[in-house]
């Protein structure tokens, strides 16, 4: 699966690689194919016995503990299997593969050359495994990926036919988004055995990511009917209509997955990522608790907790969730979504400090997630840090066509800002940020001329900059306003009450009473119990009087 799979994300690792969990013709390797743990759990302790079979046996049982996040198990059964047999190079590359999933390359490296002495530097399974660890190290590193295809090319010049380390390979190419080495590394899978059906799957997924719908439709099909009891098939095709935006079919072909594989934690945690993508979230939170009571530590299930709380509104619970979840997590597992989370948790909980920290680090892990700029410079200039939040802001239009909305946001930090700076008497530096923010606006007016609140944020900004409407600065763009504007009254009611209400006290202490009385009137038009027309109008009224 693509890293651009949501739901994925959602569980903050790949999928197994389950190809590879054993070599071929393994009845467990098939078991795990299927996603059925602990029927291959049972298949391979019953192989510790058999000498032949032992030293795999073990491996494939440490490897099964370590991608269903349970690394205790998995260093167990890789040290058993080293104790079993002190030349174990398959074991080795298990501890190896333990040392990257906690971060340490340098301590994976040393467990890899002690895989890769003796016969091991020529066994094109343990070379494979060696491939596939650091193609599956978390967050794994440009640099890591590719040390992983050399190793995986080493072993496929050792054993061309291998379908297997073909599908690894391009799993590996799809990481550092080579799609096209990823394509013909699966289609070599098949070449070599064309009953494959995980390597049809990969095809689907890659198809998918790539939104070639109808491709990937056709390769997820096949793989049914070569294996119409391949459960990892249907969770990719419920994701596949999800995306097509048929989603009725999206839940049912992704409940076929469920009731096909295995009834683990594991399992339910994918069905709750695909509730919650689905934006099901309170059904997402029953899935959650109820797996909770029985696996109380299940970090996808802490992690769905926390972000469902927050999109049913409940921030208070959602800290509470996620703080609990940070408890269940190692920094090394945490990933972008978590962060980013933590930070819309923490705004919402009014702790602006921490939930920039936590933007930052999203976006430090994920450039690409455009829409946490905005989020980011919001608590930036809620924490009065504008000048950071605007620089933030012009990152996100180095990256993406700034949009009107862009423009506004932009433009209201500025006058944010200047609100304060005038609150602080500092009056040139308030119009230096209010002067900011009509050039900001004038982006907007510039490109949509006819957008009438484009020039009533100028002329707010332009108002600013003449507290005593004695210079007028605000009154062209407020004409401008209702000129746009007063064709829908209704919708534009309040503004257009405040651009009458400023041209008619312009007007006022210009001395000229009709344009004063004219644009008065339009509020009491528009608002006839306002106070402040009234007494405008009296007082208009008055005065003529008295010149009288």
């Amino acid at each position: 699966m693509t890293n651009n799979w949501k739901y994925i994300v959602l569980m903050g690792v790949a999928l197994p690689t389950t190809a590879a969990l054993a070599q071929s013709g393994d009845a467990g390797r098939k078991a795990v194919d299927l996603e059925r743990y602990q029927q291959a759990k049972s298949i391979y302790k019953a192989q510790l016995n058999n000498k032949k079979q032992a030293d795999n046996a073990y491996f494939a049982l440490g490897d099964i503990y370590l991608r269903t996040d349970k690394p205790d198990s998995a260093a167990y059964y890789f040290n058993q299997g080293i104790s079993n047999d002190s030349k174990s190079y398959i074991n080795y590359v298990g501890l190896g593969k333990l040392a990257l999933q906690s971060g340490d390359e340098a301590k994976a490296q040393g467990y890899f050359d002690q895989a890769t002495k003796g016969k091991g530097k020529k066994d094109p399974y343990v070379l494979t495994m060696i491939g596939e660890a650091y193609a599956d190290a978390p967050n794994a590193t440009e640099a890591q990926v590719t040390k992983g295809i050399e190793y995986l090319k080493q072993a496929l010049e050792r054993d061309s036919k291998n379908a297997v380390a073909n599908v690894i390979l391009g799993d590996a190419y799809l990481k550092i988004k080579k799609g096209g080495e990823a394509m013909s590394a699966y289609d070599r899978a098949l070449q070599l055995d064309d009953k494959y059906a995980v390597a049809y799957l990969k095809k689907g997924q890659l198809f998918t990511s790539s939104r070639n719908f109808p491709e990937a439709e056709a390769a997820f099909n096949k793989a049914i009917e070569i294996d119409p009891n391949f459960a990892p098939v249907y969770r990719d095709l419920g994701e596949l209509y999800y995306f097509a935006g048929q989603y009725d079919k999206a839940l049912s072909t992704f409940k076929k997955y469920v009731d096909m594989a295995e009834n683990t934690p594991e399992t339910r945690a994918k069905y709750a990522s695909f509730l919650f993508l689905t934006k099901n979230y309170d059904q997402t939170l029953q899935e959650v608790e109820q797996v909770l009571q029985k696996d109380p530590g299940n970090v996808t299930m802490n992690r769905l907790r926390a972000y469902s709380y927050l999109e049913l509104g409940q921030p208070e619970k959602a800290l509470q969730a996620m703080e609990q979840y940070l408890q269940t997590v190692g920094p090394n597992k945490m990933i972008a979504q978590d962060y980013e989370y933590y930070g819309r948790i923490l705004s919402k909980n009014n702790q602006p400090d921490k939930a920039v920290e936590n933007l930052q680090k999203a976006l430090q892990m994920d450039p690409t997630k455009v829409e946490l700029y905005q989020e980011l410079a919001t608590s930036l200039a809620k924490n009065g840090k504008y000048d950071q939040a605007i620089d933030v802001l012009n990152k996100k239009r180095e990256a993406v066509e700034p949009s009107n909305a862009d423009f506004y946001y932009m433009g209201n930090i500025y006058m944010m800002a200047g609100e304060d700076m005038a609150k602080a008497n500092n009056t040139q530096k308030a119009n230096e940020y209010f002067q900011k923010a009509d050039e900001t606006y004038a982006n907007v007016t510039k490109s949509n001329p006819t957008y009438a609140y484009g020039f009533l944020w100028r002329a707010r900004a332009s108002a600013s900059q003449d507290p005593e409407t004695t210079q007028g600065l605000a009154k062209p763009y407020y004409e401008e306003f209702i000129k746009l504007a007063s064709a829908e009254p209704d919708k534009y009611k309040r503004d257009l009450i405040e651009a009458n209400s400023y041209l008619g006290y312009y007007y006022y202490l210009k001395g000229d009473r009709a344009n004063a009385v004219k644009y008065w009137t339009s509020v009491k038009t528009l608002d006839p119990a306002n106070e402040q027309a009234a007494t405008a109008l009296a007082e208009i009224n008055k005065s003529n009087k008295k010149k009288k």
